[in-house]
């Protein structure tokens, strides 16, 4: 008699991304991608996403496999939790049958139980200096004591331990003039300037369907070896371009560093965190982050050469020292939306949703733009989230008003758009009367606003997005191509 085991792994990227150093991040993500390692049988099951599937020749068997994770959890990444499943097998049931039934067990399970890897904290103990659980061990390498959870030290073991290993996986994408950062700070941002961090995350669409269809293990594994494989070359051709892209001077970072005959390795404005199953998170310079997200959603799109497969992203932008876990929870957010509105216009395309946090706390994203995104006469200053195509046309109408408006007129124009209709249209009449400044409107999706006679079309207006715009892209080198 056989079973299956299902062991899916909780609170992934509270785990990975709730310290305020990257270098903390990074060894999550790698004992989060490593745990199953001595655990996966590629003959028997899969591994991706956070999930562990196995078919045992016994229910002892399943049993001793997730008593042995645990104990490895315990041992190597505190923290770290996971629910599991055990069902006979049915031979009369097909294998997507089985999985269905797994996953429907799975859901109950974790309604019902949750685990705990920690130690409490008591009044008496310190405190973590890198988070909330009770100081367990000393820290000395960041050239000072510092008390430090179990949690925190196996992450710094890990990110030690993956060091090495992936500087040599990028390395020859990267070139001899890059290496990769271990600090939010250094990744293309210039001292003494307002620097800022865009975190980028992206997530497939219905994924969850495409492993439903799938009618044996095989199946399976050949879906789960193919996505994992495209999420990383796409990576890796994406890192290539920004490499390919400084290096020519197409945007303006390390501009006179690279050219430098006594130039060293230098950060490149980078870092993935975390790939899992269909879905990335990556850290750049804050400027880098839309169209980096494009790029990458259009190598993977290349890669898999699937038109049915498509993905969302979500793109938040704040200061270099702004709370790391909540800019990563707003790009989360932001990708949600982004799915929201694929899923409202019924579109299999790749929707993509940016913000910039301006404020000191950031709240919730819809409570947010209900506040900040309004005129006083109730217009929606937001068309994001845009499909990929739609974006990548504001983005080129952003440069155009770059190249043709002075920045004071444009500082007029987001001034006039918070203001009533009468405005509005005040401000363009006077734009057709001088015909100076043309209004920039390329694209399809946009063709319509020709005729309007406020900003707007439909109750809404794409020009607040395209002035934003303006401070979110890469500044163009003096060697563009």
């Amino acid at each position: 008699m056989s079973y299956d085991v299902l062991i899916d792994l909780r609170a992934i990227q509270d785990y990975i991304f709730s310290s305020n150093k990257l270098r903390d991040n990074l060894g999550a993500s790698y004992l989060v991608s490593h745990i199953f390692d001595d655990f996966k049988d590629e003959e028997k099951g899969f591994c991706g996403g956070g999930n562990l599937y196995l078919h045992c020749d016994s229910e002892t068997q399943a049993k001793e496999i997730v008593k042995n994770l645990s104990r490895a959890i315990f041992e190597t990444a505190p923290g770290l939790s996971f629910n599991a499943v055990i069902e006979e097998t049915r031979e009369e049931e097909n294998f997507s049958s089985r999985m269905e039934r797994l996953h429907q067990k799975l859901q109950e399970e974790k309604q019902t139980h949750q685990q705990i890897t920690t130690l409490r904290s008591y009044g008496v103990n310190a405190q973590c200096s890198s988070g909330p659980l009770s100081a367990q061990y000393v820290d000395y390498s960041e050239g000072s004591r510092k008390y430090i959870s179990e949690v925190v030290k196996a992450k710094r073991i890990a990110a030690d331990k993956a060091k090495d290993k992936i500087n040599k996986e990028y390395q020859n994408i990267m070139g001899k003039e890059f290496v990769l950062s271990e600090e939010f700070n250094k990744l293309g941002q210039k001292e003494g300037e307002d620097s800022h961090l865009a975190v980028v995350y992206i997530d497939g669409n219905d994924i969850g369907k495409l492993y439903k269809g799938q009618k044996t293990l095989a199946e399976y594994q050949n879906l789960s070896r193919k996505m994992n494989n495209a999420m990383s070359d796409a990576l890796k051709a994406t890192i290539k371009i920004l490499a390919d892209n400084i290096r020519k001077g197409k945007w303006k970072y390390y501009e006179q560093e690279i050219n430098s005959e006594n130039a060293e390795s230098l950060p490149i404005p980078l870092r993935p965190i975390y790939i899992g199953g269909d879905d990335i998170t990556f850290v750049c310079e804050g400027k880098l982050g839309i169209v980096l997200a494009c790029t990458y959603i259009d190598q993977i799109k290349t890669i898999l050469n699937e038109k049915d497969i498509t993905f969302c992203a979500g793109i938040a932008i704040a200061k270099t020292n702004f709370p790391f876990f909540q800019t990563y929870k707003a790009a989360e957010a932001l990708c949600s939306s982004a799915k929201n509105k694929r899923f409202k216009e019924n579109e299999n395309e790749s929707y993509i949703d940016f913000h910039r946090i301006n404020a000191s706390i950031y709240s919730d994203l819809e409570k947010v733009r209900k506040v900040q995104y309004k005129s006083v006469d109730g217009i929606e200053l937001l068309y994001r989230p845009y499909k990929i195509k739609d974006l990548e046309d504001q983005i080129e109408n952003a440069k155009n008003f770059a190249k043709t408006w002075p920045k004071s007129k444009l500082a007029k124009f987001r001034e006039v758009l918070y203001k009533d209709s009468s405005e509005r249209r005040a401000f363009f009449q006077e734009l057709e009367t001088r015909g100076e400044l043309e209004l920039f409107y390329k694209g399809k999706a946009f063709e319509n606003y020709k005729h309007s006679d406020n900003f707007t079309f439909g109750g809404k207006t794409i020009y607040l997005d395209i002035i934003e715009l303006l401070d979110l892209l890469p500044e163009e080198g003096s060697n563009e191509v």
